[in-house]
């Protein structure tokens, strides 16, 4: 015979054999890198939970993909968190203004997470001052039961225990300080000492015009134009020394010298009227309307002209400085002049 095997049913198998447990998240699956620091400042960040959702789901689409940052819409977010695109859109403005996330460009540029997390600006109303805490001190002192500091415990004054005049007029004065109250062989207080003027800085003080030597002024200059050329210095508070009195003469007998018709007490002069510091004869020649070249701004003619009236000036001096010379002044040609 023949032995026959008997094979178990396949039922009865998977009726016996244990359920296996469901398997949770695992790491296999994916998932996120994300530093630490960063962590903990998102359990310390005052956000809302929009904000919360907003801001998980950038994270998750950047760092979960190994990206730093992704294009992402309101609208896509919106989906994805479950929020209405209106909210989820003014929420991710919000967190864009606050500087935790950052847009690169425009309104559909790449989104990201600011690691910065220090640029992380907090929410408008967020700061409030803490309740001032009362110290322990001061909770600790018992407090005093009503009535303790009562009228009746103070002791009574009656006007009969007050020293009348009588009696104070007995009494000798307390002895006083050295300078203070009345003193005891005259009765009158003394005078109080009068403070002492302060004294002045030696440095403080403007130096004085030196005086000037005018014994020996040039010929051609008077003692009186010298004198009011001095007093306007000392009006403008400029006082002179002697050095800057000789420069100053010496400059006027130059304008003398270069300007016809001006002699060195005018120069001093107009220099007063004019208001000037110094006698400058270039200023002077200005001035006067004069230069050093009277043909200067003439025409070929006037030029001409004025020569010839210098030459018949030089002939007559000439003239009259030869005795000998008789008659009329004839040119080289016998011409007359």
């Amino acid at each position: 015979m023949s032995n026959v095997l008997k094979f178990p049913e396949r039922f009865h198998e998977q009726s016996q054999a244990p359920a296996e447990t469901p398997k949770g998240p695992q790491v296999e699956d994916g998932y996120t890198r994300i530093a630490n620091p960063i962590m903990d400042a998102l359990c310390c960040a005052d956000l809302t939970s929009r904000e919360f959702r907003v801001l998980h789901f950038v994270i998750r689409t950047t760092y979960g993909w190994n990206t730093k940052a992704c294009r992402m819409t309101g609208e896509f977010i919106a989906k994805k968190v479950k929020l209405d695109p209106s909210r989820c859109s003014k929420v991710l403005n919000e967190l864009i203004r606050r500087r935790v996330l950052i847009r690169h460009g425009g309104s559909r540029s790449p989104v990201s997470l600011n690691k910065h997390v220090e640029e992380w600006e907090p929410r408008e109303g967020a700061k409030r001052q803490a309740p001032t805490k009362q110290s322990d001190s001061a909770q600790d002192e018992p407090t005093p039961p009503k009535g303790a500091d009562s009228a009746q415990d103070e002791p009574t004054h009656s006007a009969q225990d007050e020293p009348t005049k009588k009696d104070m007029k007995d009494i000798p004065p307390l002895p006083t300080v050295e300078g203070e109250g009345p003193s005891p062989e005259t009765g009158q207080k003394p005078e109080a000492e009068k403070p002492k003027p302060k004294a002045k800085p030696k440095g403080g003080t403007k130096p004085k015009a030196a005086k000037l030597d005018l014994s020996q002024l040039p010929d051609g200059v008077s003692l009186e134009a010298v004198e009011g050329f001095i007093e306007h210095r000392n009006t403008l508070k400029k006082p002179l020394t002697q050095r800057a009195l000789t420069l100053n003469v010496n400059e006027a007998l130059r304008a003398a010298e270069r300007i016809p018709g001006m002699t060195a007490d005018q120069a001093l002069d107009e220099t007063v009227m004019a208001g000037w510091q110094g006698v400058k004869a270039d200023w002077l020649a200005r001035r006067q309307g004069a230069t050093e070249n009277p043909a200067k701004g003439m025409n070929p003619a006037e030029r001409l002209h004025a020569a010839n009236q210098q030459a018949i000036r030089e002939a007559v001096e000439r003239r009259n400085a030869d005795a000998e010379c008789k008659g009329d002044l004839f040119d080289n040609d016998g011409g007359h002049w």
